[in-house]
């Protein structure tokens, strides 16, 4: 039997149709997109970079804050601001670069004085305050890292204390599982964002150093990792290269790069503002979570201009490719670079003790 649509047929059927495009546009733009975002690691580098780009897009942000925005004689550094030249956009902006280097009350204040930013006071190895910061919000960003500990203490780790809330231990590790754990209570969530580094080789040359000199800061980011990797939630992980100021570092035209699943890349300069928007793009994009990405740049044209175009070719983890533990692999990398650092010490000094053993005989 043959049926004739009528055109009223065919204008209720062009209407379902309609109907249904909406709706799954709507969908898809309700699931790539946020509403509030908690940031950790307020007056970092990277992290004041981010709130700055996040206020810009008119999204809410909710910031972790250790301290008052006051100076240690009390003087409130929001009055200074305002009565500077700090007055817009800009000006701010360009306080919150990295040209200098202020009091972090002083860039917390800034911050605080950009739209849709609320500082909350909390510390990361508290979860009760983590669980406060990420209430009501979609997304943690969180991009906090240790203080530059004293590298005579690290050497010689009986004089550093890991439970010391400025230790990594406590920064990359234990303040991960709180965040973890507050995730878990909080349903409005719906993905951890971690920036880490390039830590998953304990015997190159860079981690050894850093371990050392560190208080083991890189194995404690990438067992910091593990948990993420472990707990079930959503996450993305961004490692990035050798971090510089927009100022000092021009990145290269289509020279924007990302691998996935933590493969290695030659290491490259990348500044601050382009981890910020790769932490705070890959938010957008579904297929991002449960990865753990490599960005750096690459010469001119064999990369690409837009970050967007690299983070929806984005694939999940191959989880059974990270080791569970590189704790040990670590510290064995530490022990054998201090060996080496004494041995050079040892014959360093031997040489210059014959030098001088020989000169006082030809002269005496």
């Amino acid at each position: 039997m043959i049926t004739f649509y009528t055109k009223t047929s065919s204008t209720h059927f062009l209407r379902i149709v309609g109907i249904i495009l909406i709706f799954l546009l709507l969908s898809t733009a309700s699931s790539l997109s946020f509403q509030k975002v908690a940031v950790i690691g307020t007056t970092g580098n990277i992290a004041r970079t981010a709130i700055y780009q996040l206020s810009q897009a008119n999204i809410p942000t909710r910031c972790l804050l250790r301290h008052d925005i006051t100076s240690d004689n009390g003087t409130n550094h929001k009055k200074t601001i305002d009565n500077s030249s700090v007055t817009n956009d800009d000006d701010k902006k360009e306080y919150i670069s990295f040209s200098s280097r202020p009091p972090p009350a002083e860039i917390a204040s800034a911050l605080s004085q950009l739209e849709h930013v609320e500082m909350v006071q909390g510390d990361i190895t508290n979860r009760e305050s983590i669980l406060e910061l990420i209430q009501g919000c979609d997304a943690v960003l969180c991009l906090q890292g240790p203080p530059r500990p004293n590298p005579f203490k690290s050497l010689f780790p009986f004089l550093s204390d890991p439970n010391d809330p400025r230790h990594p231990y406590m920064i990359n590790y234990v303040g991960m599982q709180n965040v973890i754990d507050a995730v878990r209570q909080t349903p409005s969530v719906k993905r951890i964002v971690r920036l880490t580094g390039k830590g998953e080789q304990p015997f190159s040359i860079f981690t050894i150093l850093i371990n050392m000199l560190g208080c083991m800061a890189k194995a404690w980011n990438y067992q910091g990792e593990q948990l993420l990797r472990e707990s079930g939630l959503n996450y993305t992980i961004v490692r990035p290269g050798l971090l510089k100021s927009s100022k000092d570092y021009q990145i290269p035209y289509k020279g924007k790069m990302i691998v996935d699943n933590g493969m290695d890349m030659k290491v490259s300069p990348v500044t601050y503002d382009q981890i910020a928007e790769v932490c705070i793009q890959s938010l957008c994009h579904d297929n991002c979570a449960e990865s753990t990405l490599t960005v750096m740049n690459v010469d001119e044209n064999q990369g690409e201009e837009s970050y967007d175009t690299l983070l929806e070719k984005v694939k999940s983890d191959d989880k059974s490719r990270f080791k569970e533990s590189l704790l040990e692999q670590h510290r064995m990398g530490a022990r054998l670079g201090f060996v080496a650092v004494s041995l050079m010490v040892t014959g360093i000094v031997t040489v210059v003790s014959k030098a001088i053993t020989i000169v006082v005989s030809i002269l005496f």
